[in-house]
């Protein structure tokens, strides 16, 4: 469980700190809340659920500023992958980003990043879905290693495109 004042990734918002934890009751059923602010949107209030599964999957502690240098370290090392078929790719990028996996997000930017050369050579463009996961997946990534890192986001970006480059 967290705490009141952490600081925490919310993979639907990304980093969040948590306001206060407060009761509720609902139907005669009272539970504890979350109650989250997303640090870039001012005037953003969620309540999550404390004890629901799909709050476990999506609130993460953050890395360490070590987690994080030895997870850049790694991407050049880190294998693309493509799925074929536009639907299952959507989706399986989709949770992913969802579930938090900051190695398995940094794939899907170096895959989308990998495929994107090919169909550039191609003549071709990105789809559209393939684009907006490549967004969120580098906004949570860049959210999270900034504020950690005590970074400016565009240099995080440099660094990050630097190591996927690699």
């Amino acid at each position: 469980m967290f705490s009141v004042n952490d600081v925490v990734m919310y993979t639907t918002y990304g980093i969040c700190k948590i306001n206060s934890i407060k009761e509720e009751t609902f139907m005669g059923k009272t539970e504890e809340y979350y109650v989250l602010a997303p640090l870039n949107e001012n005037n953003t209030e969620i309540t999550l659920p404390v004890n629901n599964p799909m709050t476990s999957l999506r609130l993460h502690p953050l890395l360490s500023k070590d987690e994080i240098n030895d997870l850049i370290n790694e991407i050049p090392f880190i294998e693309p992958y493509w799925i074929e078929r536009d639907n299952d790719r959507k989706v399986k990028f989709s949770d992913i980003v969802k579930s938090g996996d900051r190695k398995e997000t940094i794939r899907i930017l170096k895959s989308i990043k990998v495929h994107t050369i090919e169909i550039k050579n191609k003549g071709r463009k990105l789809h559209a879905t393939d684009e907006a996961a490549m967004k969120d997946a580098e906004k949570l990534l860049l959210d999270e290693f900034s504020y950690v890192l005590d970074t400016p986001r565009d240099q995080m970006q440099l660094i990050l495109y630097d190591a996927l480059e690699k």
